[in-house]
Formats: structure tokens, C-alpha cells, sequence
């Protein structure tokens, strides 16, 4: 998820349940093509976190080759392929779900990467761009050119997220396939997504983990704000620690804001939050909101 699952975020779902696997941020082939080392920063991960598949978009196979030169070299776990996302400026460059509408290139790029890497490679799309009528053929395509996992969001790019995800279609697909096959969307936790699961091969939790990775917990799901307060510490240390003070405090902000957004007078708290500018500010706040709310849970 561009802009919250970097390596700090990454580091806390892991500390709340170990066993789950992660992937980076959404990240540009061509940046790692063209700026190496600028965008190779943005990919950093800790041991903690394996194993950790680094997610890559773009169109152009000769720079998806070079990327996934580079991320095998950094000791990734995985490579998978954006194919679904439907930003309107990623689809405007005709990278993620855009690649829906161009099977040929699609296909060209998952053979290029797989070519050039001993990683596995997988790939996450959608249902289809207005309807699932290309799903199958899509898929099937995807695995003769080598990918060795897909993941599929079960909503078309025309559908917004307000409309229920469609689950049945990935059901019906899982049986035409013989590699792995994920599904995502719409979850709201591990008992949700082990209820929707019957016999895909497993599934990803994205936007509900925001503010809330104990989404990821086996034993406390639900935790009062009290037990939170340690991993909201450990989320700021870590961005702070991997970005420097200045930029630390301005990203974890809107972490902040999430995890705070269910607790009484989240307005007043909220107003400081999104002005905090050192570590010690961040858990200043959060002391003296674990006095006022010790007992409050989600």
C-alpha cells in the first residue's frame, strides 16, 4: 500500500503476528531502473520482517528485468507484479490495472521478469476492468508466461469500493489454475478472511490493517487503547529511526491519526497528534491519553 506499508509498518504487523507475509509499498520499475539508489531506500526492510515480497508496477520489460535484478540482490523473498491498481495517474501512465486492457503486454512483462530472476514471481489484478469477462484468460495467460502465484481483488476497476467484493468469481477461478491463487478485498481480519477462504490458497489483508494491525492477531484482535500504546510507541520509533526526525514525525502523523480515531474526544487528540515533531512529543501524547482512556477498547 503506497504511502503506509513501509518497512516501519511492515516491522509492527510483524511484531503483532509473525507469521504473516509482507509486501513493500507499490514501487516504480522504472524508478529502480532509472534512480537505484534513491528508490532502493524506499525498499529497505529488516531481517524481521521476511519473508517480505518487494511489489513493482510499470509497462516497460526492460527496466521490470533491472528491477528484478536489484530486488533479488537485496535479499527479497519475492517478486510480485502490480497489476490492479486503479489510481487514476497509474492508469493514466497505463501501468496496474490498465495492463488488463493489454493481455499481450502483460503477459511479455511476467515472462521477462520470471527469465531474469530466481525469485517467485507473482501478480495481483483485479476481477477486470468493467466486468470479469477477461478474468480467466488473464489469469491462465499469466501463469503459462511464469508467474507462480496470483492474487486477485475481487472488485472490477469500475466498481467502487463501497460495493461488496465479489468472492464467488475467484471460487470459480481457483479450479481452472495450478498455481496458487490468493483473494483480496474487503476483509476486515483473519477470521473474516479465513471465513471467505474455502479453497483459495490463501488471502491479503490490505486497507483494514490501517491504524489497526491487530487485524493480524490470532489471540487479541480487539485490544483496549491501553494495550495498543506500545506498538503505536514502536511504529513512530521505527519510522523515526528509518527517516530521521523531520520526515519520521511528518509520515507517522497520519498513522497516528487512525489509531486514535474510535476513542473519545479524538478531536482534541487528533489536534495535537498532527502536530507532533519529535518522539518524545508522540509518546508524551500518548501517556497522557492511556491516563485519560486506560480501559477503552475497540
Amino acid at each position: 500500500m503506497e504511502g503506509y506499508s513501509d518497512s516501519a509498518f511492515r516491522q509492527v504487523c510483524k511484531a503483532v503476528n509473525p507469521d504473516i507475509v509482507t509486501y513493500t509499498e507499490f514501487t516504480s520499475a522504472d524508478g529502480l531502473h532509472h534512480s537505484p539508489d534513491r528508490v532502493r531506500k524506499k525498499l529497505a526492510f529488516k531481517s524481521t520482517e521476511k519473508p517480505v515480497i518487494a511489489q513493482i508496477f510499470g509497462k516497460h520489460p526492460e527496466t521490470f528485468v533491472s528491477a528484478a535484478k536489484l530486488i533479488e540482490d537485496m535479499g527479497f523473498s519475492g517478486i510480485d507484479l502490480n497489476m490492479g491498481c486503479p489510481a487514476k495517474k497509474v492508469v493514466k501512465s497505463e501501468h496496474g490495472v490498465a495492463l488488463r486492457k493489454n493481455h499481450a503486454l502483460a503477459f511479455k512483462l511476467i515472462e521477462s521478469v520470471a527469465s531474469a530472476t530466481h525469485l517467485p514471481v507473482s501478480v495481483k489484478s483485479r476481477l477486470g476492468w468493467e466486468d470479469d469477462s477477461d478474468l480467466d484468460a488473464f489469469c491462465l495467460g499469466a501463469q503459462s508466461a511464469g508467474a507462480s502465484m496470483i492474487a486477485i481483488h475481487a472488485r472490477t476497476y469500475a466498481q467502487p469500493y463501497k460495493v461488496a467484493a465479489q468472492w464467488e468469481s475467484l471460487y470459480r477461478l481457483k479450479d481452472k489454475l495450478s498455481i496458487p491463487l490468493l483473494g483480496n478485498g474487503g476483509l476486515t481480519g483473519l477470521a473474516d478472511g479465513y471465513a471467505k477462504l474455502k479453497h483459495l490458497d490463501g488471502f491479503l489483508i490490505g486497507q483494514a490493517a490501517m491504524g489497526n494491525p491487530w487485524v493480524f492477531s490470532t489471540t487479541n484482535p480487539t485490544p483496549s487503547f491501553h494495550e495498543k500504546i506500545p506498538i503505536i510507541k514502536a511504529h513512530a520509533r521505527y519510522l523515526i529511526d528509518d527517516k530521521g526526525e523531520r520526515v519520521g514525525c511528518r509520515e507517522i502523523r497520519k498513522h497516528l491519526v487512525t489509531y486514535c480515531k474510535l476513542i473519545p474526544n479524538a478531536r482534541q487528540w487528533r489536534s495535537e497528534l498532527v502536530h507532533v515533531e519529535s518522539l518524545d512529543a508522540i509518546e508524551s501524547v500518548l501517556d497522557r491519553m492511556a491516563d485519560t482512556i486506560p480501559q477503552l477498547s475497540n
